[in-house]
């Protein structure tokens, strides 16, 4: 990895070195260094440099050859946009990875839970506890239904003297007091955590091990690792939205400028007809334009103008605004799904024109092409000899930008 990572105060530094005296004379170009002859073979390859600079890791200048799978290759294009990788961002990667697996578990076997204790890498300063505590605990409340009760009970130290010797003692020592504890506290669990930091390989490593309050049996327990391609293409493939992404969202909402998306479509409608020669048939393009909303964008609203053609016997215009959800998360991997309605009206001329409801799905493959559809209703309205109206539906390809 050839990079070291670091937060303010969390890991341990050395000392820096005095500068030497103004009056020190200036070595020689052409004498070697002390503990250096002119016959002494070649000093060995450096390591890559490890920098620190206010909690970020900096990228290993020393190159490397490109990988050859189109996976690293990918990873490395996408780093090549940021030269550096918080230590507070691959923590939020790991507790993503951690809330998402105990969302999937029954709430009220775990909730609420106490955090017994945090434990340390020998390299990491003891006061980033509290901070890796409260990080936590905002992510559990936020992405699961489990809640945490503080328990000053498991970070407390006692002294007692026991056959003449003085022992001290932090938190729960014994599985008797873990029992009686949880039964004081009201939870239903503890959570202990481990937190590690490689500067050889610049990996983050978290254990997390929770254990049943009222018997100390352990129900589960997973350890997950972070570096600095991790944030960029997580292990599930979740498209999370960077913090440049939020600030430049709270631009907008302040400026009042809205996210907006345009879609462009081309496809078949059947439009339904209760006369002798049957339905109509017939070919649509349309356009849209979106606003995208909501603290991950998962929800649009847009209008949409989508013109209908029968060369032989009808011609009109489908007018409507609609809004969509996107029920799964974004992916970086699989296409996005939309779900949704309209409501609107179509218009024909003198006669013909009618209300018109549409409930369906898009899906948009990967980043410009999608596909949709539609299941339509049509109030009546009387057109030519016939009557228009009834159920329908829309199918197409759309382009998106």
């Amino acid at each position: 990895m050839g990079a070291a990572l670091a937060a303010p105060g969390a890991l341990a530094q050395p000392a820096p070195v005095p500068p030497a005296p103004d009056d020190a004379p200036a070595p020689d170009d052409d004498e070697p260094a002390p503990g250096f002859e002119d016959d002494a073979p070649p000093p060995a390859p450096k390591k890559p440099a490890e920098s620190f600079a206010g909690g970020r890791m900096e990228r290993d200048p020393i190159r490397r050859p490109d990988p050859q799978g189109p996976d690293e290759r990918l990873i490395r294009d996408i780093n090549a946009t940021r030269g550096e990788v918080s230590l507070a961002e691959l923590i939020d990667e790991v507790l993503a990875d951690v809330t998402a697996e105990l969302a999937l578990m029954p709430a009220r076997k775990l909730s609420p839970l106490a955090i017994r204790q945090v434990s340390l890498g020998a390299n990491v300063k003891p006061g980033f506890a509290d901070k890796l505590r409260a990080a936590m605990v905002s992510a559990l409340h936020a992405g699961t239904e489990i809640r945490v009760r503080r328990c000053v009970e498991c970070e407390a130290t006692r002294t007692r003297i026991e056959d003449g010797q003085w022992v001290v003692t932090k938190g729960v020592v014994d599985t008797d007091e873990l029992v009686a504890l949880g039964k004081r506290l009201g939870v239903n669990a503890f959570m202990d955590v481990s937190f590690g930091f490689d500067p050889e390989s610049g990996v983050v490593e978290m254990h997390f091990e929770i254990v049943r309050a009222k018997d100390a049996l352990i129900l589960w327990a997973e350890t997950f690792r972070a570096d600095e391609t991790t944030p960029m293409l997580l292990r599930a493939s979740d498209a999370p939205q960077r913090r440049a992404e939020r600030l430049e969202d709270l631009q907008m909402l302040l400026e009042g400028r809205p996210y907006f998306g345009y879609a462009a479509s081309a496809g078949f409608m059947l439009v339904p007809y209760e006369h002798s020669d049957g339905d109509i048939t017939g070919a649509t393009a349309g356009f849209r334009v979106y606003e995208r909303f909501g603290t991950d964008r998962r929800l649009m609203f847009g209008l949409d103008m989508m013109g209908f053609l029968n060369t032989s016997r009808l011609a009109g215009a489908f007018l409507s605004a609609g809004g969509w959800w996107i029920p799964i998360a974004p992916d970086f991997v699989w296409p996005e799904l939309r779900v949704g309605g309209k409501a609107g009206a179509f218009v024909a001329g003198s006669e013909g024109n009618a209300a018109v409801f549409q409930l369906g799905a898009e899906a948009l493959l990967r980043y410009r092409f999608g596909v949709y559809l539609y299941a339509m209703f049509m109030t009546k309205s009387a057109f030519v000899d016939g009557t228009l109206g009834g159920l329908g539906f829309s199918a197409g390809l759309s382009f998106n930008w």
